[in-house]
């Protein structure tokens, strides 16, 4: 009987040892696993930071060079029709800026706008002006009153103007470009 006790001493002391391996492995296997995914979410944010660096980073590489001239613009756009005649009038209002450090020379809108079929309809640059109209042919502009100069201005460095006004056109216009253009020297 003494080596029975001795056998299933040593089988319970056994057991008792495979035991606590076997919760040790699992353990640190369950804390290696959950250490894992914690890593792994990391570099996830990691990659998704280095996305956003690199984004402000292409931001900064595009920013203006404002030791030239640099017109930017706070505009409206709207296609009205009028009351005379089958003409349509584009209606611009805003603003312009000269946000660089030097004249910008021949400064005005470049106006393209098209019809729904994709006609060019307009296609002409206007100075920045409040109050004037334009006309996109002879027959329009010839009904037309307080007709708007066709010399583009100068705007200088940290100036602004007001714009208001209307071109007015034949057929409906359903999208346009409307951007700033200027020149760096007379």
């Amino acid at each position: 009987m003494g080596k029975m006790r001795t056998i299933l001493t040593a089988l319970i002391v056994a057991i008792l040892f495979v035991s606590a391996i076997v919760g040790t492995v699992i353990y640190y296997n369950t804390a290696l696993n959950n250490k894992n995914s914690k890593i792994a979410i990391l570099q996830s944010q990691i990659l998704n930071q280095n996305k956003k660096i690199a984004n402000l980073t292409s931001e900064i590489a595009v920013q203006p060079d404002l030791s030239k001239p640099h017109v930017i613009t706070e505009l409206g756009v709207t296609e009205l029709e009028t009351d005379w005649g089958p003409s349509w009038r584009l209606f611009i209002q805003g603003s312009a800026y000269n946000m660089g450090n030097s004249t910008a020379y021949n400064a005005g809108l470049k106006v393209e706008a098209y019809s729904g079929t994709g006609v060019l309809e307009i296609n002409m640059t206007v100075p920045f002006v409040n109050g004037y109209n334009y006309g996109t042919d002879s027959s329009i502009t010839s009904k037309l009153s307080q007709l708007g100069p066709a010399q583009l201005e100068n705007l200088t460095s940290g100036k602004a103007v007001m714009i208001d006004l209307d071109i007015y056109h034949e057929g409906v216009v359903t999208n346009w470009n409307v951007t700033p253009v200027w020149t760096n020297a007379p």
